[in-house]
C-alpha cells in the first residue's frame, strides 16, 4: 500500500516536472511565482506555529537583561560619585559649579 502511494507521488511529480518544461517560459515564470508565493505563506504558517516558544523565550531573555541594566544603574550611581545635586533626572557635580577662567 505504501510503495504504491509512493510510486503514484513519484509519478505525479515527473508528470508535473513533464508539463513544466513543455510550457512557454513566461508560463514556467508565473507558475514558478506562484509556487514561490505558495511556499513563503507555507513557511510563514509553521514558523507562526512553531516560534512562539521562540518569542517567548526572547521576551524572557530581554526582560531579565533590562532588569540586570536596572540593576548595575542603581548600584554605580551609589558609588564613586562625587558630591552634587540632582536636578529632575539631571546629577550635576558641585564641580561644574566652579568660576570659569577667563582666556
Amino acid at each position: 500500500m505504501l510503495q504504491t502511494v509512493l510510486a503514484t507521488i513519484g509519478l505525479a511529480i515527473c508528470i508535473a516536472m513533464a508539463l513544466h518544461m513543455v510550457m512557454p517560459r513566461r508560463a514556467q515564470a508565473r507558475v514558478d511565482a506562484m509556487l514561490d508565493g505558495i511556499g513563503t505563506w507555507m513557511r510563514a504558517q509553521i514558523d507562526r506555529a512553531t516560534g512562539w516558544r521562540r518569542r517567548q523565550r526572547q521576551t524572557r531573555a530581554a526582560a531579565l537583561e533590562a532588569e540586570r541594566a536596572i540593576l548595575r544603574a542603581r548600584q554605580s550611581s551609589s558609588r564613586d560619585r562625587p558630591e552634587g545635586e540632582w536636578d529632575g533626572n539631571v546629577y550635576r557635580p558641585k564641580s561644574f559649579d566652579k568660576p570659569k577662567k577667563p582666556h
